[in-house]
C-alpha cells in the first residue's frame, strides 16, 4: 500500500510541470500542445486507478469507518463489516475485573484482580453469500495452567447466506440459548459478572462443533437449528453442566445433540423467545472402570427482553434433565473428587436498568446505567438414588450496580454481590470492572 502511495505522489509532482508548461504555450495546438494533453489525460486515469486500489485495500484491510457494530445471526457485534462485498474485518473485546471478597466462612483472603479475557474476532467475506467468522480469546492474561489462564477457539464457522429466511453455518458453533451465550461481551450486560443460571445450567461460552440453519421472516421472527456434538457427562457435577461442554477440541461424537431457538419482536420494545436442547452424553465411554449411561439431557429456556427510552429488562428462566442419573452419579462418586449430579437443575434471573444521565445532563453523550438484578440458581434441585444434596449449590443472589459509558462500545462497572447460599460459604463481593468492544 505504501509503495502505491509514493507512486501516486510522484506522479503528482510530474503532473504539476506538465500543467504549468502548458499553460505558457501560445493558445495555437501544437504537435508539442497535443503530446503534452494526452499526457496530462493518461496521469489522470492513472490517478483514478490509484484511488479506487487504495479504496479498495481499505475495504479489504478492515480500516475503520464510523459505523454502529452489529453482529450476524448468532454472533456478537464485533468485527463484522455490515455490507462490505469482499475482504477482511477484525474486531473484538476485553474485560478486566477487581473482587474484594468478604464475609464468607473463609474470610476475605480471596481478593483478585485479573484481566479476564481478550478476545480477537475476524472475519474474512469472500462473497456477499460466503462468509466465514472466527474468534480468539485468551483468558487471564495467560495460557500457562499456573494461573488457569488459556488460549482457545471461541468460535469459527462458514457462513453461506442464501437469503433472509434461510442460512447454512457449519463449524464450531455457539449454542443458541439464553441471553449471553452469543452476544456476552461486557458492554452488553449489567454487572461485572453474567448471571450464575447463564454460567451453570446453560454453561456460558458454550460451543460445539455442528451444522444447522438461521434465518428472519418479516424482520420479526429470527430462528436457528443446529446439530452439534453432545456434551461430555464425565464432566458434570454438583455445580451443573459446565464441565461438560467439549468446545471443539477433539469432540467426542458417538452421541450427537439438537439445538432449537426462536425469538419474536412482539414489539419494537419487546423480544420474547426460548430454546431447547437434547441429546445423550455418555459418547459410549468408559470412567472408573465403568460405562458411563446414556445421560440423556435436555435443557430449556425461556426469555424476554423489554427495552424503552432509558429503561432496559431482562428475565429469564431455564431447566435442566439429566438421564441416568442415579447410574451417572455412582460412577462419578467412585472418584474421591466426583460429586451427585441431579436429575433436574433449574434457575431464573430478571433484572432492570435505567439510564441516569438525561436527568443529569440532557446533551451528553454518556450514558449512566444504575441497575439491580436478582437470580436464583439450584443445580441440585432433585436428587436420584438417595446420594445427598450439596447444600452450598442452592443459592439466591443479589446484585444492585451501576456503570458508566462513555462511549457506546465502553464501559465502567461497579457492583456489589450479595449471595444467600445454605451453608453461608460463599463470598459476597464488591466489584470494580472495564470493558470494551471494537
Amino acid at each position: 500500500m505504501w509503495k502505491i502511495l509514493w507512486i501516486a505522489a510522484a506522479l503528482a509532482g510530474l503532473a504539476l510541470p506538465v500543467a504549468a508548461a502548458g499553460a505558457e504555450e501560445s493558445p495555437t495546438r501544437t504537435d508539442r500542445e497535443r503530446a503534452q494533453s494526452d499526457e496530462i489525460a493518461a496521469l489522470r486515469r492513472d490517478m483514478r486507478i490509484i484511488v479506487d486500489e487504495v479504496q479498495s485495500l481499505r475495504t479489504r484491510m478492515g480500516v475503520p469507518e464510523e459505523q454502529a457494530l452489529e453482529g450476524s445471526p448468532g454472533y456478537d457485534p464485533t468485527g463484522s463489516q455490515q455490507g462490505a462485498s469482499q475482504g477482511l474485518s477484525i474486531g473484538g473485546y476485553a474485560e478486566a475485573v477487581y473482587r474484594n471478597r468478604f464475609g464468607s466462612a473463609d474470610g476475605d483472603s480471596d481478593d483478585v484482580a485479573d484481566f479476564t479475557r481478550m478476545e480477537l474476532s475476524i472475519e474474512y467475506q469472500y462473497s456477499d453469500w460466503i462468509v466465514f467468522e472466527a474468534e480468539i480469546e485468551v483468558e487471564h492474561a495467560s495460557a500457562g495452567d499456573d494461573k488457569s489462564g488459556s488460549v482457545s477457539l471461541e468460535f469459527a464457522a462458514l457462513d453461506f447466506l442464501f437469503n433472509d429466511a434461510f442460512n447454512a453455518r457449519a463449524g464450531l458453533v455457539l449454542i443458541p440459548m439464553g441471553f449471553l451465550n452469543e452476544v456476552h461481551e461486557p458492554p452488553f450486560y449489567f454487572g461485572t459478572q453474567r448471571p450464575e443460571p447463564e454460567l451453570r445450567i446453560i454453561p456460558t461460552t458454550w460451543r460445539e462443533n455442528g451444522v444447522g440453519f438461521f434465518g428472519s421472516y418479516a424482520e420479526r421472527l429470527y430462528y436457528r437449528v443446529y446439530v452439534v456434538n453432545g456434551m461430555d457427562a464425565a464432566g458434570y457435577s454438583s455445580e451443573g453442566l459446565r464441565g461438560g461442554r467439549q468446545n471443539g477440541s477433539q469432540a467426542m461424537a458417538e452421541d450427537l445433540a439438537v439445538v432449537a431457538r426462536l425469538d419474536l419482536d412482539v414489539t419494537p420494545e419487546l423480544r420474547v423467545g426460548g430454546s431447547y436442547y437434547v441429546g445423550n452424553s455418555g459418547q459410549d465411554q468408559d470412567l472408573n472402570g465403568s460405562k458411563l449411561p446414556h445421560a440423556r439431557t435436555q435443557i430449556w429456556e425461556i426469555h424476554a427482553e423489554w427495552r424503552y427510552q432509558g429503561w432496559k429488562a431482562r428475565t429469564l428462566y431455564t431447566q435442566a434433565h439429566v438421564g441416568d442419573a442415579r447410574e451417572l452419579s455412582s460412577i462419578l462418586l467412585a472418584d474421591p473428587n466426583g460429586t451427585a449430579v441431579a436429575r433436574r437443575m433449574l434457575g431464573g434471573y430478571a433484572e432492570v436498568g435505567y439510564d441516569l444521565m438525561p436527568l443529569l445532563d440532557p446533551d451528553s453523550e454518556y450514558g449512566l446505567d444504575l441497575f439491580f438484578r436478582y437470580e436464583y440458581v439450584d443445580t441440585q434441585n432433585k436428587i436420584s438414588g438417595g446420594f445427598a444434596r450439596d447444600r452450598r449449590q442452592p443459592r439466591r443472589l443479589y446484585v444492585p450496580g451501576l456503570q458508566f459509558r462513555p462511549h457506546p462500545e465502553v464501559v465502567l462497572k461497579l457492583d456489589y454481590r450479595n449471595v444467600e447460599d445454605w451453608e453461608g460459604q460463599t463470598a459476597d463481593e464488591i466489584s470494580l470492572g472495564l470493558g470494551l468492544v471494537f
